[in-house]
């Protein structure tokens, strides 16, 4: 009980989970917005047995008559605002009523062609509920530097109640995923395919899952490498769940979790189902982590810009000198340059002064020596 209402968890967890679900409706969106009207909008016909329900006796249920009866320009702008409010459920603006209608928005597009959808639209729909009762916006949001510029604001519920609403939403999206990867596991253990190891060379055959020929060939050219592979997915997958019980095992099984999907973006061509199971792996993983990465980026981006205010004042320092060059070139004088004078780590100024001496003592080198052959002459015409 005390983990239930005694504080929020895995804020940065749900924080990263908003980024990377907004990411996926942006890229489902952008990539199809071409073949908007065909798959989608008004030119849709082919598509209308299956939205009327006579083709599996299972209507749709309201949200895609939102888009049912408008024309080109009107599903245009509609379809560009869901993209705009994609955009800004990312960045985490308002999250909560940007998230609810960017939900409604994108489940009243796919679901105008069901045919064409994959297991990404589902597990994303129920993240995307899930995140709505979560405090998604706690870190990396507008939202976030809003409340921080002001101060914070003044909690409208109970913080107990607030704490469990968030708590239960999350419990209840780590239960999808891990049931999502386990009864995905138990439907690959039950093939034959799946059992006697080979099940992943047929899919790489077919034209529609070889964006990348060679990549596909290189991977199927071995059966080792496909046979441990397929059996390798199944263990991810039955044991997601399991594994998250120990810090060591978590750590492994979300490597090889993150490992599968990126696979299958490239290997498969389905970024966008990759990019959704990704968004709610990464619940799973530890605030530790991901205060430990913030930190590492930060003081990359302190020493890059720290970089480029120093190039800038180089630049600026070299250009003076030059100019100073210039002008003394004019009065007859020849500037002095001496090997060194580049080094890192030492400044124009410093530089500068080390030259000037270095010229005075030669010039002072030099009147010395005049001086002592006039006195030896002279002492000559004496004797």
């Amino acid at each position: 009980m005390r983990w239930l209402f005694e504080d929020k968890h895995a804020l940065h967890g749900s924080a990263a989970a908003r980024i990377l679900s907004g990411c996926a409706v942006l890229g489902l969106l952008v990539s199809n917005i071409r073949s908007r009207d065909i798959v989608f909008g008004p030119g849709a016909v082919w598509a209308r047995p299956v939205q009327d329900g006579r083709v599996d006796n299972t209507p749709n249920y309201w949200s895609p008559d939102l888009v049912a009866h408008l024309g080109s320009t009107t599903f245009l702008l509609y379809y560009l605002a869901i993209i705009v409010l994609a955009l800004l459920w990312t960045l985490g603006w308002r999250t909560r009523i940007v998230g609810l209608l960017m939900l409604v928005g994108v489940v009243s597009i796919v679901e105008r062609a069901p045919v064409v959808g994959d297991q990404g639209d589902n597990i994303l729909r129920v993240g995307l509920v899930l995140l709505l009762f979560m405090q998604a916006d706690e870190h990396w949001s507008l939202d976030a530097r809003r409340r921080a510029s002001r101060g914070g604001g003044r909690a409208r519920l109970p913080l107990w109640f607030t704490n469990g609403v968030h708590n239960v939403a999350l419990a209840a999206l780590a239960c999808q995923v891990i049931l999502v990867y386990f009864w995905a596991g138990m439907a690959k253990a039950r093939g034959d395919l799946w059992q006697h190891g080979t099940a992943l060379y047929y899919p790489l055959q077919l034209q529609e899952f070889r964006p990348f020929p060679l990549l596909s060939d290189l991977f199927t050219h071995s059966g080792s490498v496909v046979g441990i592979a397929t059996y390798v997915v199944m263990i991810v997958q039955l044991g997601f769940g399991f594994a998250l019980l120990h810090p060591v095992s978590r750590r492994i099984v979300i490597g090889l979790a993150i490992l599968l999907h990126l696979s299958i973006a490239v290997l498969m061509a389905l970024p966008w189902f990759s990019l959704s199971m990704l968004a709610f792996d990464a619940i799973f993983v530890s605030t530790t982590t991901y205060v430990a990465f913030e930190r590492w980026l930060r003081r990359r981006g302190s020493a890059l810009v720290g970089r480029d205010h120093a190039s800038q004042a180089s630049a600026g320092e070299h250009e003076q000198d030059r100019r100073d060059g210039q002008r003394s070139g004019g009065r007859g004088e020849r500037p002095v340059s001496l090997p060194g004078d580049d080094e890192a780590g030492e400044e124009p100024a410093e530089r500068t002064r080390e030259v000037q001496g270095q010229v005075a003592e030669a010039l002072d080198r030099r009147t010395d020596a005049r001086l002592d052959r006039g006195a030896e002459q002279r002492g000559t015409g004496d004797d």
